[in-house]
């Protein structure tokens, strides 16, 4: 979360306040692409394996998203969620990620056409490469989803 521009913002709105200056916020520049306007879900391949992501706009930054996603079967950061943040640049998707919050562990290239992205990750030293297949999940099968309970477990 990056707090620093925000209180410059607000203090710079302060301070033209005090010395009579008119003050109005500026909403900012909607998203390149719409697509990626709302939160989405993307189920897919990461070479062999299975993963479900989640990425959503940053509010502060214009065309940048943040997120997560999982591996199935907890092939890779024993199952716990790996953070993403990147870049939307029309159809184009940048992002990079990190497994422990700090490091950077990866990189995401991707391209999306027809509700797919398709793209290349790289480990963070380069050495590993793996191409991916990214499916937009609709919003309303994505809500079933989270609502959905195993068979014979009460909700709560």
């Amino acid at each position: 979360m990056r707090v620093m521009p925000v209180l410059k913002v607000l203090l710079l709105m302060v301070l033209m306040s005090s010395l009579g200056l008119p003050v109005q916020a500026q909403p900012f520049a909607p998203m390149s692409n719409p697509q990626f306007a709302k939160p989405v879900e993307l189920r897919g391949k990461l070479g062999d394996d299975k993963v479900t992501m989640h990425i959503q706009p940053k509010p502060e930054d214009r065309d940048s998203v943040e997120g997560n996603y999982v591996v199935a079967g907890g092939k890779r950061n024993h199952g716990k969620k790996i953070l993403l943040a990147g870049e939307i640049s029309g159809n184009k998707l940048s992002m990079e990620e990190s497994e422990d919050g700090t490091d950077v562990s990866g990189q995401w290239d991707g391209e999306l056409k027809d509700n797919v992205i398709r793209g290349i990750w790289q480990s963070d030293d380069g050495k590993v490469s793996k191409d991916f297949v990214l499916e937009l999940v609709p919003p309303a099968k994505a809500r079933k989803n989270k609502t959905a309970q195993p068979q014979g477990k009460p909700v709560k």
